[in-house]
């Protein structure tokens, strides 16, 4: 990897330069506001935005007029506002810097006032920006993979310093049309429009939201709740739709039955057999995902040439083929009697995949496609009516990356990518449908900010493994902080890593073996015995020190991490790993990265074995042979119990188990919640002696205490006959 570049002063900006700017800027009459920012368009065109810490600043020019200031409220808050008028171009324009009152929170805006052929300027365009800092962003690339610099294109960009300051500076509006650029040397952040873009109208207004703060994580957060603020979107919580809340099956490229079937059975017999395998073998799988091969497809690829049948060994068919969508129905040689017939069999709900429209599609003839696919609001309704009607809960557009470079209006016309983009959520929300997105750009999971329904997005490509692990967290960063449950793609069972990672990402846990092959005691870590699955509060991502190794080069483990939160009793899930090869191969981890402080604990659950915690708040532990660790982390409150909840499962704390927890002086209460079929679990904690232990709608076993390590471990047993069964335990000390 090359070095990180850091963001320098301009050549023509000298530090005596800078420090006579910055204060000047301060002399200015600025915007009143309580936010720790600070941020103003001065008289001769000068404007600036910053904390004191990270500071930024370009200039409109001196031709600046009609200087206003304004208050009010948005969705994101009370503001304070400056504008200005001034014209680029012959074109009349209005800047604005609007300020939040109480947040560290800016948001730029510039209006066409009158309709122009193309964009005239870029504005913020920050000519002078912080010295020292780290840049950070995603490639508009499939599956917006991150990078340790600053891509030019619709990506987001982090910039951070060496003390954990951090900003982050991203579209607001129009997220296809928007593009953030820096200098050859990375020495200005621009903020421009596509030059793609024509026949711009007039009120046309482009926006930019600037977050500053303190934290990368804290940053990443703080500015995707401004952003899904912004757009109006209410934020899908992680058991939101059916793929989300419990185990499910999946047929895409990776699953064994990806375009492959038992040619005994057909597809329809192959899949009915493997539901009622799983019935019989009591693997909790509630749903089927069905990939590209259940609609007819051309032999045409993306990029134009003709193609083979998919799978040679299988009846050729329109189904069996890898180009461009031509019907989205049930191919018939598939379904003889159709999807809805099929599900009824299945007696499952069904998320179902989609592509691009292919030219041959008969789709042209009857509405709007531009490129390769419908901008027409009456073909997204068809297409989900016929969803809804026939059993399905959620869908998928994939190959959006395909989409964006065939449709060339969704990059030069201001309104294609809302027609399609808000087309698809409407008419899926209208049908009670949940959305996927797969193979995203960076504008794609900006889009998604706008959109309730859309309660997941693959971050990783195909056929989830190690290779994935590393761009899969950073770019759950990007997903997670707008709202939408990051998917890892399909894993066998067997698979303990990637179920894990799957977990604690807090999205879907869907797996794709062949029948017979399924690891259920692997899934029962991950999930219960109804399916349901036990997992975090937030998605799994990087730490902010992880951040700052790679930015600076320094080789070590990668440590991500995630929480549970019961009323401000939290439990931290820390997972990290390494090239096996790397000789350093320990990680070394400080509990109040994690918000965690005095007496705590740390369980190594890979290695089944309590960690020591220095006085410090610090511990060291050697990652296993195959260069992973998983810790969990629990504070010991004022009943003087770490609590980790159920040990047989990834996420112990995980509020599908421990429905709520309560701490106080020396007693230690929890709601646990066990499947219809489930009677035993086995709870476990610290304490500096053993706790006693009983338990309302269930029995409590004996408490299994080790002094050396302050560990515990005891057995809940429901009382027979509830449909959930809820048992309220107690831990107290005398």
């Amino acid at each position: 990897m090359p070095a990180p570049r850091d963001l320098r002063y301009p050549d023509c900006v000298t530090r005596t330069t800078w420090a006579l700017l910055l204060f000047v800027v301060a002399m200015l009459p600025t915007i009143p506001c309580l936010a720790q920012l600070r941020g103003q368009i001065g008289g001769d065109g000068r404007y600036s935005i910053g904390d004191g810490q990270l500071n930024f600043s370009g200039t409109l020019g001196e031709n600046t007029r009609d200087r206003k200031r304004a208050s009010g409220s948005d969705r994101v808050g009370k503001y304070h506002e400056q504008r200005v008028s001034l014209d680029r171009n012959g074109i009349p324009l209005t800047a604005a810097i609007r300020i939040y009152d109480d947040k560290p929170i800016a948001l730029y805006s510039l209006t066409y006032e009158s309709g122009a052929p193309r964009a005239v300027m870029a504005f913020p365009d920050f000519a002078a920006v912080p010295n020292g800092c780290h840049l950070f962003s995603y490639r508009d690339h499939v599956f917006a993979p991150p990078a340790f610099d600053g891509q030019s294109g619709s990506t987001p960009w982090l910039i951070f310093d060496d003390h954990d300051h951090a900003a982050i500076i991203s579209a607001a509006s129009h997220f296809f049309l928007q593009r953030i650029a820096g200098g050859s040397k990375q020495t200005q952040i621009s903020c421009d429009l596509d030059e793609h873009l024509d026949n711009i109208p007039a009120g046309f207004t482009q926006q930019t939201l600037i977050v500053i703060t303190k934290g990368i994580n804290h940053c990443w957060d703080t500015w995707g709740n401004a952003l899904t603020d912004l757009q109006g979107k209410i934020r899908p919580a992680n058991d939101a739709d059916i793929g989300l809340k419990y185990l499910g099956y999946w047929t895409d490229n990776g699953a064994y039955y990806y375009y492959n079937y038992d040619p005994s059975l057909g597809y329809i017999g192959t899949l009915l057999n493997l539901a009622d395998h799983f019935r019989q073998q009591q693997i909790p799988v509630r749903y089927m995902q069905l990939d590209s091969w259940w609609y007819d497809k051309s032999f045409t690829g993306p990029d134009g040439k003709v193609g083979k049948t998919k799978n040679p060994k299988l009846p050729e068919g329109e189904w069996n083929r890898y180009g461009g969508l031509l019907d989205y129905t049930a191919d018939p040689a598939l379904f003889p009697k159709g999807l809805a017939d099929f599900r009824k069999q299945l007696n499952l709900p069904l998320i179902t995949h989609n592509r691009w429209i292919d030219p041959a599609s008969p789709y042209h003839q009857h509405y709007r496609i531009s490129g390769v696919v419908a901008l027409d609001a009456k073909w997204w309704d068809d297409i989900a009516a016929y969803l809804q009607s026939n059993g399905v809960f959620s869908y998928e557009q994939d190959w959006l990356s395909i989409i964006y470079k065939h449709t060339p209006d969704l990059i030069s016309t201001p309104d294609a990518a809302d027609q399609f983009l808000d087309g698809m959520a409407s008419a899926c929300k209208q049908h009670n449908l949940t959305m996927q997105y797969c193979m995203p750009l960076p504008c794609y999971l900006l889009q998604g900010s706008r959109y309730d329904n859309l309660t997941t997005s693959r971050t990783s490509d195909d056929r989830f493994n190690r290779s994935r692990w590393r761009d899969f967290l950073y770019t759950s960063r990007f997903a997670s902080a707008l709202g939408i449950w990051p998917w890892t793609d399909v894993y066998m069972s067997g698979e303990t890593y990637n179920l894990l990672i799957s977990d604690l990402s807090a999205g879907m846990v869907g797996f794709g073996d062949e029948i017979g092959k399924e690891n259920r005691e692997n899934l029962r870590h991950a999930v219960r015995e109804d399916g349901v699955i036990v997992k975090p509060d937030a998605a799994l991502v990087p730490t902010d020190s992880t951040y700052l190794a790679e930015a600076r080069n320094v080789p070590g483990p990668l440590v991500s991490s995630t929480y549970t939160d019961h009323d401000g009793l939290r439990t931290g899930y820390v997972f990290a790993f390494a090239n096996p090869t790397l000789a350093n191969k320990a990680v070394h981890i400080s509990l109040d990265e994690f918000g965690l402080t005095g007496p705590a604990y740390v369980y190594d659950y890979l290695a089944n074995r309590p960690i020591h915690v220095d006085a410090d708040g610090t511990f060291s532990s050697p990652l296993n042979g195959d260069g992973v660790g998983y810790y969990v982390l629990a504070q010991s409150g004022r009943s003087g119990i770490a609590f980790m909840g159920d040990l047989g499962k990834y996420v112990g704390t995980g509020k599908q188990r421990i429905a709520e927890l309560h701490d106080g002086p020396n007693r230690l209460t929890a709601r646990v919640l066990l499947a219809p079929t489930e009677r035993t679990i086995q709870l476990h904690g610290f304490s500096a002696a053993a706790p006693a232990v009983s338990g309302a709608g269930g029995q409590a076993g004996t408490v299994a205490y080790d002094p050396a390590s302050q560990h515990f471990t005891v057995d809940i047993t429901a009382d027979p006959g509830a449909t959930i069964h809820t048992i309220d335990v107690a831990f107290s000390h005398d």
